[in-house]
């Protein structure tokens, strides 16, 4: 999300933990959709235009067919080194066959090849070494009648799939992208520690927390199906009033009585925030259940280990002698960042 550098330094400040992406093609998100059937292997591979800005020539912000067909040859060196597909023992070599305009607003390259039904099968995403963009790679594998979604990034760059293990890997990687969300997710955080540091007990401290799970994950479902949903920008933007208002509060008033109803209302907004990713995905229907759960686990393990994290520092706070002035200025941070990311979110999104 937009000015996580920003608050990544508040929350260090602070002793705690240290895009949203849609179909439309952001820049920094590229698609994958693979197939392995009746002996080949289907690769294609959609980028947005602003990530394909090298091939953009005379400048006028659209990448047309005559661009990618001039520089055809070293395209199709790229993407037959980066994109690796291997079934069992056996590699399955890739060739860049031809291309199209998205209408999404990207250009899909087309790569197939021969490849055997041999599990496991291993797909390697390497384009992010080579290039500064994409951020992520969304991507979809359909292997021996199993769908399995997975994230490529920097850092993670293969999937195995193996043959009825589909179900457990799609769980797998769906609780680790909860987890990561949070932990990458510094608005969440920061939400988080506002609440909080103003104290009141253990029985607030849960109160918060349940009220917020309950919030998101009503939402994060909404959302995911398709049953409710709000544009990026007001999501975004609602987000980061949510940590304003929360901080002003903490700055102004002295009290976490009955905290659990505001969590819970801003809780709901969070949850479409967190759904941003799953809906990047258009998750199928015989992986939806599997992929939401997941993934919402994954986003309530990921905060357990925020709570856990602050609450030494939490109650060291509340037991300070300067306790007000202590929570009044670290409030008064997190208001400052709020407020900023709302402007950027709002005005220049």
């Amino acid at each position: 999300m937009r000015g996580r550098r920003l608050a990544a330094v508040t929350v260090v400040t602070l002793a705690v933990l240290g895009a949203s992406p849609t179909r439309a093609h952001q820049q920094g998100v590229s698609y994958s959709d693979v197939a392995v059937e009746n002996g080949h292997v289907r690769y294609d591979l959609t980028l947005s235009t602003h990530d394909l800005t090298d091939l953009d020539t005379d400048h006028d912000g659209v990448i047309s067919d005559a661009e990618v067909i001039a520089q055809y040859a070293a395209l199709r060196k790229r993407f037959e080194r980066a994109l690796v597909v291997q079934a069992g023992a056996t590699p399955c070599p890739l060739t860049l066959q031809d291309f199209g305009q998205d209408p999404s607003g990207g250009v899909t390259f087309r790569l197939r090849g021969p490849c055997s039904d041999d599990p496991p099968l291993r797909v390697a995403f390497q384009l992010l070494a080579v290039t500064a963009a994409p951020g992520y790679d969304l991507a979809k594998i359909r292997f021996r009648g199993t769908l399995t979604e997975h994230v490529f990034t920097r850092e993670d760059t293969t999937v195995e799939i193996f043959t009825g293990a589909g179900l457990g890997e799609t769980a797998r990687r769906f609780f680790l992208l909860g987890v990561e969300h949070i932990a990458t997710g510094y608005d969440h955080i920061l939400f988080l520690l506002a609440l909080l540091l103003i104290g009141g007990g253990l029985r607030a401290l849960v109160g918060i927390v349940t009220a917020f799970t309950v919030a998101h994950s009503i939402t994060l479902a909404l959302a995911t199906l398709d049953l409710v949903v709000l544009p990026s920008r007001l999501v975004e933007s609602a987000i980061a009033l949510s940590i304003a208002w929360v901080a002003l509060e903490n700055v102004l008033l002295d009290r976490s009585h009955g905290r659990w109803r505001i969590t819970f209302v801003f809780g709901l907004v969070h949850g479409f925030g967190f759904a941003s990713i799953l809906r990047a995905m258009h998750l199928p229907t015989e992986g939806m259940a599997v992929s939401l759960v997941t993934f919402n686990l994954g986003v309530e393990a990921g905060q357990i280990v925020v709570v856990l994290l602050a609450y030494p520092l939490i109650t060291a706070i509340q037991r300070a002698p300067r306790r007000r002035v202590i929570v009044a200025t670290a409030s008064s941070v997190i208001l400052t960042v709020a407020l900023y990311w709302f402007v950027e979110r709002a005005f220049f999104a």
